[in-house]
């Protein structure tokens, strides 16, 4: 009988709501962290480029960065939510 089987035979032999409740819980957690945001090649790119700025010195602070045109719209606007 392979895991999974032996697994839901388990299961279903618990009664106790607490404890099920926590082995949902676990299950749940273990499928976020499975399935979280991969980076695509254009974000790991932007943040590479991102670094290189700021280790070359180029960096607003953030009274410049909410002045500025040469930003692109979306940081002015702060659309990232940060």
């Amino acid at each position: 009988m392979n895991i999974r089987k032996k697994i839901i035979e388990k299961v279903n032999t618990i009664n106790d709501p607490k404890l099920l409740s926590e082995l949902l819980q676990a299950i749940e957690l273990e499928h976020e962290i499975e399935h979280f945001h991969q980076l695509t090649n254009d974000e790991k790119v932007a943040i590479d480029e991102g670094i290189d700025d700021a280790d070359s010195g180029n960096l607003y602070s953030s009274s410049e960065a909410s002045n500025t045109n040469e930003l692109p719209g979306c940081v002015r606007k702060n659309c990232f939510g940060l």
